[in-house]
């Protein structure tokens, strides 16, 4: 009896293990999908951290390793763009200035706007091009560096990362156009070569300085900015013969930009204008979310971090984005949930670290603060900006920005769902060592999932 009695015991024992095992994967049921993503071959060898919640009651729907901190890459701009729709009105300043005796004295205000290709009018270059009066900048309030923390130092001669300036002109970017004809003169070595070397604008070309360096062992000419300066040296062969693209600038403080607008008439000083007098007068220059919006449907670095040196012109009264960060960190963020590492505008530094409840935190305030119709206006949506090619059939649906360096893929944004619900997530994957479209696409996959079931 005892036998039979031991047996029966573990036979109830087993169905109650059952249960409890159905009942667990029953609870599990509505996740499986975060799991899928979980276990996806893309993020194998990756660090990955998820929150979903809903956008009204910030009820939490999904989430792993929601609190722990990831670098976010260009998710960074939502911060910058928190600080753009904050602080900078309606308008951006182009330049404040003060008019005395002969002197006009003009105070830049970090506008990354002025003879930008991607605007037609130009109130500020009007302006002093039509003075007849010297004009001085004051750099007095620029208290930054042109290089943000933690960026790669040999990436100065990419396009996406423009030095950050006072007063840019053209982007701080310069257009350069190279081309190698044949001479026809033959020689030992292949046919001599014309060389024509150009900018736009073409005064920033150095008289002297340039090296051209015949290589044959290259199939596209290689354009290499000094790093210190804006001479070149080129690299071509009879194959690799033309060159056309954006090169940036070395700025030197506001020197570059003066040259750039080449007016006679204006000149840098560093000293600040005088404590007394008229008052300065505000010029403006374009729509604030005209430079927000392209800010974040490509993904702009140099739009970004002029934004966060605006926002802190104006809240603080000189250019200094480690001195906003600690601010908005003490006063208007203090409420996030877990304890950032923020060290740019743009994501372009490593030294980043955020957690998804910090995004999720932060599009709830979003949404709380501002108009729906402005935040959708200026976030790129489903298979638009750098969501183009995914979330096709989420157009209106899904608003977002994405980020992508070496190793690392985030997204972050509003997704309303099939039932009406809206929602907001975060998406951080660090460490993968496979293609970024992988995890994008990985990443596409749950959330259309998230999509279907809520």
């Amino acid at each position: 009896m005892k036998r039979i009695y031991d047996i029966g015991q573990l036979f109830f024992l087993s169905l109650f293990l059952m249960a409890c095992s159905m009942q667990k994967k029953s609870t599990r049921q509505p996740d499986d999908f975060l799991g899928n993503l979980l276990a996806d071959s893309s993020l194998q060898m990756a660090h990955a951290g998820v929150m979903v919640a809903d956008a009204e009651t910030s009820t939490v729907l999904h989430q792993h390793q929601a609190h722990k901190l990831f670098v976010p890459a260009s998710n960074t701009k939502l911060w910058s763009l928190y600080a753009g729709l904050k602080y900078l009105g309606d308008s951006l300043v182009g330049l404040r200035y003060r008019e005395t005796g002969d002197t006009l004295y003009a105070l830049p205000a970090g506008d990354p706007t002025l003879l930008h290709t991607d605007y037609k009018n130009h109130p500020v270059y009007e302006f002093l091009k039509a003075q007849t009066r010297h004009v001085l900048i004051s750099t007095a309030t620029w208290k930054s560096r042109h290089l943000g923390n933690g960026w790669a130092w040999n990436d100065y001669n990419a396009t996406y990362m423009a030095e950050r300036s006072a007063m840019p002109v053209y982007g701080n970017v310069m257009k350069v156009r190279f081309e190698a004809t044949k001479a026809g003169v033959a020689t030992g070595k292949g046919d001599s070569m014309n060389l024509v070397l150009k900018t736009l604008p073409a005064r920033l070309l150095p008289a002297e300085g340039n090296r051209f360096v015949h290589d044959s062992g290259i199939s596209r000419p290689v354009l290499t900015r000094a790093q210190a300066n804006n001479q070149f040296e080129i690299r071509y062969n009879q194959r690799a013969n033309f060159f056309v693209g954006d090169v940036p600038v070395a700025t030197h403080g506001i020197h570059t930009a003066l040259q750039m607008l080449g007016l006679q008439s204006v000149s840098e000083t560093e000293r600040p204008p005088g404590r007394y007098g008229k008052p300065f007068t505000t010029l403006y220059s374009q729509p604030t979310d005209s430079m927000l919006a392209p800010m974040m449907h490509r993904s702009d670095n140099f739009f970004a971090e002029q934004t966060l040196l605006m926002a802190s012109n104006e809240y603080l009264g000189y250019m200094n984005e480690r001195a906003m960060i600690d601010t908005m960190l003490k006063t208007t963020l203090v409420g996030l949930p877990d304890k950032p590492v923020w060290a740019d505008g743009s994501g372009l530094s490593r030294y980043n670290l955020f957690s998804p409840a910090d995004y999720v935190w932060l599009l709830r305030k979003m949404k709380t603060e501002f108009s729906w119709q402005r935040i959708t206006a200026i976030l790129p949506t489903g298979n638009e900006g750098t969501l183009a090619g995914l979330y096709k059939g989420l157009e209106g649906k899904i608003f977002g920005k994405t980020g992508t360096l070496q190793g690392v893929v985030a997204l972050s944004g509003y997704l309303q769902a099939k039932s009406g619900r809206q929602l907001v997530f975060s998406v951080l994957v660090n460490n993968h060592n496979t293609s970024a479209s992988a995890v994008r696409k990985a990443v596409e996959r749950y959330l259309m999932q998230v999509y279907n079931a809520h």
